[in-house]
C-alpha cells in the first residue's frame, strides 16, 4: 500500500493500484468524470488506519489529488505531453512535462483571507458579510454535472443566502481557492524552436482516468484467456492484482506459442 497526505483535509490515505474488477468499472462505467472517480477511489484507497472514506464528502481538490497520486502508483511520479506549437511558421512537436509531487506542492491550499468559521460544522462565513459557504464536494461535482448550469447548482448547494451580489461572490470563490486550489489549469510553456508562448488545459481527472481506461483495455481479452486455459471463474480472475495477472498470460502464451 502507498500512504499520502490529501491536501485540503490532511488525512492519510493508502491506496493500492486497479485490479481487474477496478478495470472493468473504468471501461463499462456510463458515469461522469466525478462519479467514475468516486466509485473508483471507493475501492481502492482508505484511510491509513484502515477507516472508510466517504469521497462523495470529500473536496473536489482531495478526489484530484487521490487520482494523481493513483497514476502516480500506477505510471510513476512524472506526466509528458506532446503539443504542436502554435505557430503558423513552426508548428513543431512539443513535449511538456512534470512531476506530480511538484505540481501538488505547487498547488497546495493557503489560509484564505477575511474568512472565518460559520456556526455549522464545515460551512465558513465572510467576515463583514451575512454570507456563508462551504467547499463543493465531489458529490456535488457529480450531482451538478447532471444539471444543465453545473455551476449555478454549485452555488445554490455551497452558497448562502442565495443570490448574492457579484463582488460577494468573487470573494466567496476566492476564498474556496485558496482553500482548496482548482488543479484543473493552463500550463504555460515556450516553443524551443521558435519561442511561441504554448498553453495547454491541464485537467488531472479527467487525464488520469483517461490513461487508467487505456490501460485497462486487454482486461476482456486477458480473461478471457485465463479462463479458458485456467478454467478459473472471472470474479477470481478480475481479483488478481494487475502485475500478477499479466505474468500469468505471459505465461500462457509462451506455452501456447511453444507447443
Amino acid at each position: 500500500m502507498n500512504v499520502f497526505q490529501l491536501p485540503v483535509s490532511q488525512a492519510a490515505v493508502a491506496i493500492r493500484p486497479p485490479a481487474g474488477a477496478e478495470e472493468l468499472l473504468m471501461l463499462e462505467a456510463a458515469a461522469s468524470p466525478a462519479a467514475l472517480a468516486i466509485a473508483l477511489l471507493g475501492r481502492l484507497a482508505h484511510r491509513a488506519d484502515a477507516g472508510a472514506i466517504d469521497w462523495h464528502e470529500m473536496s473536489a481538490t482531495d478526489v484530484d489529488a487521490a487520482l494523481l497520486h493513483l497514476r502516480q502508483v500506477v505510471f510513476g511520479d512524472a506526466i509528458r505531453a506532446g503539443v504542436t506549437c502554435p505557430g503558423a511558421q513552426c508548428r513543431k512537436p512539443i513535449d511538456i512535462g512534470f512531476g506530480i509531487s511538484s505540481y501538488l506542492q505547487h498547488h497546495a491550499p493557503r489560509p484564505p483571507r477575511g474568512v472565518e468559521p460559520a456556526q455549522e460544522a464545515g460551512w465558513m462565513r465572510l467576515c463583514g458579510a451575512d454570507v456563508s459557504f462551504r467547499l463543493p464536494s465531489a458529490g456535488d461535482q457529480a450531482a451538478a454535472a447532471l444539471t444543465g448550469d453545473p455551476r449555478r447548482e454549485l452555488i445554490a448547494r455551497c452558497v448562502r443566502p442565495a443570490g448574492i451580489r457579484a463582488a460577494a461572490l468573487r470573494r466567496v470563490e476566492n476564498a474556496m481557492e485558496a482553500m482548496a486550489p482548482n488543479l484543473a489549469r493552463n500550463l504555460d510553456a515556450r516553443c524551443p524552436e521558435c519561442g511561441a508562448a504554448v498553453q495547454v488545459y491541464f485537467d488531472p481527472r479527467r487525464f488520469c482516468l483517461t490513461e487508467l481506461r487505456e490501460h485497462a483495455a486487454f482486461i476482456y481479452e486477458d480473461t478471457h484467456l485465463l479462463a479458458q486455459h485456467y478454467h478459473w471463474p472471472e470474479s477470481d480472475i478480475l481479483a488478481l492484482p494487475r502485475d500478477r495477472r499479466i505474468r500469468y498470460v505471459e505465461i500462457v502464451r509462451a506455452a501456447r506459442s511453444a507447443a
